[in-house]
């Protein structure tokens, strides 16, 4: 077996052929290593690249300290170092410059941008506006979208929250924006806020005018005349005072036992508190009750002494007036 290799080995010929295979082979190494070092150039850009692209901050496209800079530098497969400009805002990267070669850049497609000078293969979306927000500025392929939230929303962090609404007996301090939500404030005494308005003073009655009901933190003075009052009749004021003397009740179980005392039934009515849910029912109750089924409350309400008395009293006060001006007329 040795003495056939040798023979074999000794063909000038095939020596030859050897002789040429290993310079192949030398050649095909040599060729391997460029390709390695190109690739491995090629991985290195893409990765860095990503990096770049998806970075989380302001500093996305490139360094906050760089947003100025136009131009990169860049390591060729040769070592050589070049300088390459970056694309302009509102463009990216399509291929990296040679020392032979320019960068080539490509505008962003509609929807994507970038705003500063960059060297990213891929333009960024453009934010979209949820719904519960308005566009305050379009994207462009300079900019992205702005958005702001919706009247009676604001920026709360992370998403838009609706406006808190101040509840009767407060008032407005500061309207919310669409970047700070409303605050509210407790009226003081001699000023009252029906619900999600500031505090108002409490009118004064004019000279023909007497007052009936004394404003609260949360209704104006009633103030009547003669004609007013008859006029208006019994249930436009009964009614007014009836809610009042409700919203009082801090108490929710005593609220829900009125409403299943009148058969209040849920009118679909949806609050975070449950005591205005209460009311919000006895609101819509009393809107559509009938002037003989509000003068029947204090019967209706009679386990309920305090707030049966209250609604008797306010009738009695009503029809006391009335009668007076009837009697003032003849």
């Amino acid at each position: 077996m040795d003495k056939v290799f040798l023979e074999v080995t000794n063909d000038a010929s095939l020596q030859s052929v050897l002789k040429r295979g290993t310079r192949s082979s030398s050649l095909s190494t040599e060729l391997g290593r460029d390709a390695r070092a190109e690739a491995h150039m090629a991985t290195s850009e893409f990765i860095l690249t990503v990096l770049v692209l998806y970075s989380s901050t302001a500093s996305l496209v490139i360094a906050q300290n760089e947003q100025n800079e136009t131009t990169y530098q860049r390591k060729l497969p040769s070592g050589k170092i070049v300088t390459c400009d970056r694309c302009p805002p509102g463009s990216h990267l399509q291929k990296h410059c040679t020392d032979t070669q320019r960068t080539v850049c490509r505008p962003c497609d509609a929807g994507f941008y970038t705003e500063f000078s960059n060297y990213i293969y891929d333009c960024l979306p453009c934010d979209w506006c949820s719904s519960d927000q308005t566009e305050a500025k379009k994207c462009t392929s300079s900019s992205n979208r702005v958005c702001q939230c919706k009247e009676g929303f604001y920026w709360n962090s992370h998403f838009c929250q609706q406006h808190t609404v101040c509840q009767k007996g407060y008032g407005v301090k500061v309207k919310g924006t669409p970047h700070t939500d409303t605050e509210c404030e407790r009226c003081t005494a001699g000023y009252y806020a029906a619900e999600n308005t500031p505090c108002v003073p409490h009118t004064p009655c004019k000279s023909e005018e007497k007052l009936l009901f004394s404003g609260t933190s949360s209704v104006d003075n009633v103030c009547v005349s003669c004609n007013s009052i008859t006029q208006d009749g019994v249930l436009k004021l009964l009614k007014q005072q009836v809610i009042e003397i409700f919203f009082k009740i801090q108490n929710t179980r005593k609220l829900h036992r009125i409403c299943r005392n009148l058969n209040v039934k849920d009118g679909g009515f949806q609050s975070s508190r449950i005591h205005d849910h209460c009311i919000q029912n006895l609101q819509r109750w009393l809107n559509e009750a009938t002037e003989q089924e509000v003068l029947s409350l204090p019967d209706k309400l009679h386990k309920h002494e305090g707030i049966s008395k209250n609604i008797k009293d306010s009738i009695k006060r009503i029809h006391d007036e009335i009668n007076l001006c009837r009697n003032t007329l003849l």
